[in-house]
């Protein structure tokens, strides 16, 4: 890894929390952002499982005094995550799940937190399914958002968007926790309150 990506994962992730036999398939690179850099993770299959992974984007007053690499956004693609956590800060972030990205568990999917402020926070899910191949394969209907197990979104505020297969979401949908079309059991919704 080069030296920016040794420090970015520093500021940014639990790296040396997560399994040695996970981190050795898992694939971490950057693209610039406005305003910062985007960690991409991925894994060397759709199929291998990263578990626990934090993901901290840098807090707005670091961003502004340049004390260390600004991390905004995170893109993780090619492989299951599992018991995740993305905390957001006072800046505008970004959290996006690639055609590869899963997030698939009985027991806890993943927590965006937003954090409370008034900037506009995204997150993105793209991942897209067959769903009579599913059906067959598993024996029983599947939901076109299969691949979205157990997610919560905390902090949603009204300037915060959520793309699910490329349909957007802003506050006013929300109806109590959850989404249009989109079961609570897939996606949670907690607002800002």
């Amino acid at each position: 890894m080069t030296p920016l990506v040794t420090a970015l994962i520093a500021v940014a992730l639990n790296w040396d929390a997560i399994p040695a036999a996970q981190r050795a398939y898992t694939t971490i690179t950057t693209r610039n952002r406005q305003g910062g850099t985007e960690l991409r993770i991925s894994t060397s299959n759709p199929g291998n499982h990263l578990t626990g992974l934090k993901m901290r984007t840098t807090p707005q007053g670091k961003r502004e005094r340049g004390d260390a690499p600004v991390v905004n956004a995170f893109y993780l693609d090619k492989g299951i995550f599992t018991g995740w956590r993305f905390i957001g800060s006072k800046g505008s972030d970004r959290l996006e799940f690639g055609p590869q990205g899963h997030i698939i568990s009985k027991r806890s999917g993943g927590v965006v937190d937003f954090g409370r402020d008034n900037v506009p926070d995204i997150f993105i899910f793209t991942n897209r399914i067959d769903v009579a191949k599913c059906s067959e394969k598993h024996g029983f209907p599947c939901h076109p958002l299969n691949h979205l197990q157990k997610g919560v979104i905390k902090n949603f505020g009204r300037e915060d968007k959520i793309y699910l297969q490329g349909k957007l979401y802003r506050y006013p949908e929300v109806n109590g926790s959850s989404l249009p079309g989109v079961p609570v059991d897939r996606l949670r919704i907690e607002l800002i309150k």
